[in-house]
């Protein structure tokens, strides 16, 4: 029987290099033995190689053979990357000299940069530009200060680039709207792909700029990063917000950024001089697939900067998003928990991109209560322009309203508990329709006879609510009320 050997994609290269090596060698001086290791991450995919694939060919020698059964059975190891301590190349912590230029130098490929404990000053940021498994990492008391707003930026083609251990401090004073973050991860060029970026137990601190701790942009033509985890960070007095993913190329329209995954982080004061567009503590703007925004704690963000509604995460475009057990309170400002904002359904159609769809938020605790006047600015959820979501097990508490929704179509709102002091439980507005209200515990009776559940409008229509407990003022059974034209939207 022909027997099938499997050997991975370069150990399929050192084969056919060995082969050569063996049927052409001369009798000539060998020279110096190289020990650089290759830069490039052997694969982890199979490749098949029938013994047909031989017909015709010299058969390889009982040597060959011999070394080819010694590849298969002993694998190289994956090469660990090199640990370079930075206090031994020129830059010292604690000395108020600028190690920006330090820094740069030391940049490349398949290397651990570690920084020991101590405030290193970065006052021009560092660009970490077309590399592959870089580490930048740091240890309890590891402070990277700066005078900018942007101290480290991620640009071109790049895969497997952790940042850790690092207190990111920008001591910029500014009033500038100012888009980019604290870590910039930039992908601009046409064809530039990132991947395996990894961003975790890292600290971001600028209370005095409109800056943001993290900031994500894919807008090349063809551009994508993909398999990004931002986890166990904190975000700490942020003047505008905590982390901001963002497509905005809508020609052509794609998904430029995908598999991404922000959990497990905390977000304190966010939003603290913010004047100009809502800030978010967490946003994923345009058109990106395949996220999570789970298990984060979302405290205390500002809502006394602007006139603008603050957000604790927003999706404006994210299709097939999970958002799952976050805690989101206040009791300063008020805020809003979740927000689904736009593209609007015309700004979709026109540029022939999708609905945010495929949108699960489940098991969520989001309490919020605050000194803002205008108390329906506090929502629990506010979710618009969404065909397609799920949205069960929430317990909600609110100074202002449950949920409302504009433009949401084939959605569900299920075994949800949501209390509110101002405004409706649920409101529901502008072409939402076909949307299943069932077994939620929706409660109105310590604030004024609003309605417990409002369809509002002629275009809201066919919504199936139903075994829901309805509490209005003062503790007595609520109901649904169909206002402006609204109609068949419960039983």
């Amino acid at each position: 029987m022909g027997t099938r050997l499997f050997f991975t994609k370069i150990g399929m290269i050192n084969i056919v290099i060995l082969l050569i090596s063996l049927f052409n060698c001369s009798c000539k001086k060998e020279s110096k033995t190289v020990t650089t290791v290759p830069s490039v991450t052997p694969p982890t995919e199979m490749v098949s190689i029938d013994s047909s694939a031989f017909y015709g060919a010299t058969l390889p020698t009982d040597a060959v053979l011999s070394a080819i059964n010694s590849v298969v059975a002993n694998p190289a190891p994956k090469t660990a990357l090199r640990v370079i301590d930075v206090t031994k190349y020129g830059i010292k912590p604690n000395d108020n000299a600028d190690d920006s230029k330090i820094f740069k130098s030391l940049v490349k490929s398949n290397i651990n940069l570690f920084f020991p404990k101590g405030t290193y000053d970065i006052n021009q940021f560092v660009n970490v530009n077309a590399v592959q498994n870089l580490s930048i990492t740091g240890e309890a008391g590891t402070i990277f200060k700066s005078t900018q707003d942007k101290i480290l930026t991620l640009s071109g083609n790049l895969s497997t680039v952790e940042i850790s251990g690092i207190s990111f401090v920008s001591t910029k004073v500014s009033n500038v709207n100012d888009t980019e973050g604290l870590i910039f991860i930039a992908c601009y060029g046409d064809n530039d792909l990132m991947s395996n970026i990894n961003i975790h137990d890292c600290q971001f601190t600028n209370p005095k700029s409109q800056c943001n701790g993290i900031k994500l942009v894919s807008e090349g033509k063809k551009s994508m990063i993909e398999n990004i985890t931002v986890t166990n960070n904190k975000f700490l007095s942020i003047g505008r917000m905590g982390v901001e993913f963002q497509n905005h190329l809508y020609a052509p329209m794609l998904a430029r950024y995908k598999n991404y995954y922000i959990n497990n982080n905390s977000f304190v004061d966010i939003g603290t001089i913010q004047t100009g567009p809502a800030p978010s503590c967490i946003s994923v703007s345009g058109y990106s697939v395949n996220g999570q925004i789970n298990n984060n704690d979302i405290k205390d963000m500002h809502m006394n900067t602007s006139g603008n509604v603050y957000y604790g995460i927003e999706n404006a475009g994210a299709v097939g998003l999970t958002t799952n057990g976050n805690h989101i309170h206040t009791s300063t400002y008020g805020f809003t928990g979740i927000l689904g904002s736009g593209p609007s359904t015309a700004e979709s159609i026109a540029r022939g991109g999708m609905l945010k769809g495929n949108w699960t938020i489940q098991n969520n605790l989001i309490e919020l209560t605050g000194s803002v006047t205008d108390k329906t600015k506090i929502r629990g959820m506010d979710i618009s322009y969404t065909n397609g979501f799920t949205i069960s097990n929430n317990v909600i508490t609110t100074d202002g309203i449950g949920m409302k929704f504009t433009e949401c179509q084939n959605g569900n709102v299920i075994s949800n508990t949501v209390k509110v002091k101002n405004g409706n439980v649920l409101y529901f507005q502008i072409s939402s329709s076909n949307n299943t209200v069932y077994k939620n515990i929706l409660d109105a009776s310590a604030g004024p006879d609003d309605g417990v559940v409002m369809f509002n409008g002629s275009t809201t229509k066919n919504n199936n609510a139903y075994n829901n407990k309805l509490i209005k003022t003062g503790g007595k059974p609520g109901g649904y009320v169909n206002w402006a034209g609204a109609f068949n939207n419960y039983h």
